[in-house]
């Protein structure tokens, strides 16, 4: 009988520790591997977007609003908020609104719209 009861405990702790492990948030890498030195303020980007035009740039923030399918998202740092366009580079990201990323890739303007187009992502 105690055999019993304890390897229903024992299979309880670990049945509850895949759970946890499973639920908890990881980082996650999607599209191409992160390899720029430094970070660039989104604000930078919105004020001399010709300056950027085409250069690739690596920016931190939250996810704020994102595509039901992941194939872009909206990223926010304390200055500014850019779009991030994932579709060109052909990944997505799973539902993240409200968790921190950080995003590599070009940046394109297209009248009045600045965005960055994803090479890769880092979910935190």
């Amino acid at each position: 009988m105690r055999i019993a009861i304890f390897t229903v405990l024992i299979l309880t702790a670990v049945a509850a520790l895949f759970i946890a492990y499973g639920c908890a948030k990881q980082e996650r890498s999607f599209g191409q591997p992160l390899t720029e030195a430094g970070f660039t303020a989104i604000a930078d980007i919105l004020v001399k977007p010709e300056q950027f035009a085409d250069k690739t740039v690596k920016v931190q923030g939250a996810i704020t609003n994102e595509c039901p399918s992941g194939g872009w998202f909206f990223l926010k740092d304390e200055s500014g908020v850019i779009y991030v366009n994932l579709h060109p580079s052909y990944f997505a990201i799973p539902q993240a609104v409200g968790r921190q990323a950080t995003a590599q890739g070009r940046v394109r303007k297209e009248g009045p719209q600045v965005e960055i187009i994803a090479e890769g992502v880092e979910l935190k």
